[in-house]
């Protein structure tokens, strides 16, 4: 159980890490902005970062756009509650179909905004983008806990990292 938990608390700490970095961008733009633009830079090839679709922090838009930062926002918050409502030594995944109805709102709403019939608003955006971000921790962290307790159980089991072959 203490491995699990310590896992839990690395995931935990690496979305704090990734999150937080989306709001330092902004927050360093006028005192390090070196650290601004390689956090901007960094958090390019994953959001478009359009200034009109992103929130803003003292007057700069965040390393993500506004779908985006709900997504991580709400993951983060859900990464909380996960801890809280799963026992973390044999925590189990939610039927697909959920992922499937928390995901399918956002698609419809940015096909529409594609397709010209709707146009996406900064609610939409926010709604859809939490809805999804806030049920990704269900999904992702039972298999990522039991994968790394097998990678741990396999190392334990060979007596640690083999770095060369025996000689015969």
């Amino acid at each position: 159980m203490k491995f699990t938990k310590r896992t839990y608390l690395v995931l935990l700490s690496l979305v704090v890490l990734w999150c937080g970095g989306i709001l330092l961008a902004p927050a360093a733009s006028a005192t390090a902005p070196g650290v601004s633009s390689f956090l901007y830079s960094f958090y390019s090839p994953i959001c478009h970062q359009t200034d009109a679709r992103s929130f803003h922090l003292f007057g700069q838009k965040l390393a993500v756009c506004i779908r985006c930062s709900s997504i991580y926002g709400s993951f983060f918050l859900s990464l909380l509650v996960f801890a809280v409502t799963r026992r973390l030594s044999a925590p189990s995944m939610p039927k697909r179909h959920w992922i499937t109805l928390a995901i399918l709102p956002m698609v419809v709403d940015v096909l529409l905004n594609f397709t010209g019939i709707h146009v996406s608003t900064m609610l939409t955006r926010v709604v859809t983008g939490a809805l999804f971000g806030s049920i990704l921790p269900f999904y992702l962290v039972p298999p990522l806990l039991e994968g790394i307790a097998q990678l741990r159980d396999q190392y334990l089991a060979r007596g640690g990292f083999i770095y060369a072959r025996k000689t015969q």
